[in-house]
């Protein structure tokens, strides 16, 4: 390989791109060379132990020899296909999903691929939309589900709800990115929760022991007239707002939509491909099995090798599909190269069994937070399995004060990043080559590859251990 000139690079990059999350003043570019295992390596040779794995995504770890390989063997024979010719990749990757994935279900019949995350949820929306004929959908308080259009109307996390952010003004929304056709119900976020209740002591709050936060969302689509809703949108675990339902809260809402005859959606593009220990999101957070019409999926289909979405639908959608024309297409969504990368992807999981992989280090790396909390006094929660936990940090266990107080309600505006906890703390742990990170002021959101080592999870603890004692020192 050619010698790059990385100070070239790093001009070019601040010259010529437009970037995320900072003004260019405030910009300073990170520079990698390489992937490595579940390492991000910089110029210097320097190995960062990537605890984000990128934006929790990279479920199978950086450049699997088996993935790289199909792609090759992809590459070697095709150029572009779009969506109206099947390759073999298409129908095996769509035969791997229903037959081996979701083996069992009892739900799970045909698939239809987009272009990511975003692209699915898109595309299960408008599902719902036509196979109901009504234009309501249901979202929840913190949920994010994308970038663009349906997506964006979705997400309630502030910060992502299509809007600038100023270091010294009052945030600047998109015209005509409001709410359209969606409404909120309340999140199932226990330690916080907003309707002033304390878990598990609210299930005697009513006689038939549905979760109050269940309760109200039943009742605000019903508020809304059934002949208006089409469909309930739900995270399994929250990725960017990252909460942790208890586990009778998803079996809660399967009961609640097949009451009211409304269609569920389930987000699994954060949590889906063993991020909680399970095949997806909603096995590993039901005390029960559960069966929704739709799961949305992305990131670790492929492992992020290549840009693949797609959405898995009940029978019932199927057939409905089946009986119309859809003139709903998109360039790149049956692109044979992101799909020869799912069917290596795939194989790879089925063949290690890496949900189990990471179900187990996630019960290790989780005593290691355990104890952790018990040393640092700003810890107040650890919620999470597998290679997914979420991490309060409070000034008072007792209370569960915030550092700060807009929490999940933040804007990104203002110069007092500095003093946000998950700032300091992942500046620290930085210092001891782990990347940790999260959106929240307060919330620390942990997880790495699903083949991720005790060796490396004792390094994250360590690291932690480090900057929550630096953390203590300087906010406290």
């Amino acid at each position: 390989m050619s010698t790059i000139d990385w100070s070239k690079i790093a001009e070019w990059d601040e010259k010529y791109n437009v970037h995320a999350f900072v003004t260019s003043e405030e910009y300073s570019p990170v520079l990698i060379e390489r992937t490595e295992g579940n390492y991000l390596v910089t110029p210097d040779g320097t190995r960062l132990l990537d605890f984000c794995n990128q934006l929790y995504c990279v479920n199978a770890g950086q450049n699997v020899p088996e993935i790289q390989r199909g792609i090759k063997e992809a590459l070697d024979r095709y150029g572009f296909l779009w969506d109206i010719y099947t390759t073999d990749y298409k129908a095996e990757v769509s035969k791997i999903l229903v037959e081996d994935v979701l083996k069992n279900s009892g739900w799970a019949a045909k698939v239809r691929y987009a272009l990511g995350g975003g692209d699915a949820v898109e595309t299960a929306v408008l599902f719902a939309r036509l196979c109901t004929g009504k234009p309501l959908v249901a979202t929840r308080e913190h949920a994010y589900h994308g970038v663009g259009g349906a997506a964006v109307q979705l997400t309630r996390m502030v910060p992502s709800r299509s809007h600038a952010s100023y270091p010294n003004k009052a945030p600047r929304p998109v015209a005509g990115s409001m709410f359209q056709n969606t409404f909120v119900c309340p999140t199932p976020f226990c330690y916080r929760c907003s309707l002033g209740h304390r878990y598990p002591e609210c299930k005697a709050a009513r006689a038939d022991g549905l979760l109050p936060c269940v309760a109200l969302t039943e009742e605000m689509i019903v508020s809304h007239n059934l002949s208006n809703v089409a469909a309930i949108v739900t995270e399994p675990a929250y990725g960017a707002g990252t909460i942790v339902p208890p586990k009778e809260y998803l079996p809660q809402i399967e009961d609640m939509k097949n009451r009211l005859g409304i269609i569920w959606i389930v987000d699994e593009v954060l949590m889906g491909f063993g991020r909680l220990g399970e095949w997806f999101g909603y096995q590993a957070m039901s005390d029960r099995p559960v069966k929704p019409d739709m799961i949305t999926v992305a990131k670790g289909i492929t492992s992020s090798a290549l840009p693949l979405g797609a959405v898995i639908v009940s029978r019932e959608i199927a057939d409905f599909m089946d009986g119309i024309r859809w003139n709903h297409v998109s360039t790149f969504a049956g692109h044979p190269l992101p799909l020869a990368a799912a069917k290596a992807n795939l194989n790879y999981m089925l063949e290690t069994n890496l949900p189990a992989a990471a179900k187990k280090i996630g019960v290790y790396f989780k005593a290691g937070l355990e104890e952790l909390a018990a040393k640092h006094k700003t810890i107040g929660l650890i919620a999470g399995e597998g290679m997914f936990f979420q991490l309060e940090i409070v000034k008072n266990k007792e209370t569960r004060e915030p550092f700060i107080k807009e929490d999940r309600f933040t804007t990104f505006s203002g110069n007092d990043f500095g003093c946000w906890p998950i700032k300091v703390v992942s500046k620290y742990a930085a210092e001891k080559g782990v990347l940790v990170g999260g959106f929240v002021p307060n919330t620390l959101r942990l997880g790495g590859a699903c083949n991720t080592t005790e060796k490396e999870a004792d390094a994250v603890i360590e690291a932690m251990d480090y900057g929550f004692t630096k953390m203590e020192k300087e906010l406290l």
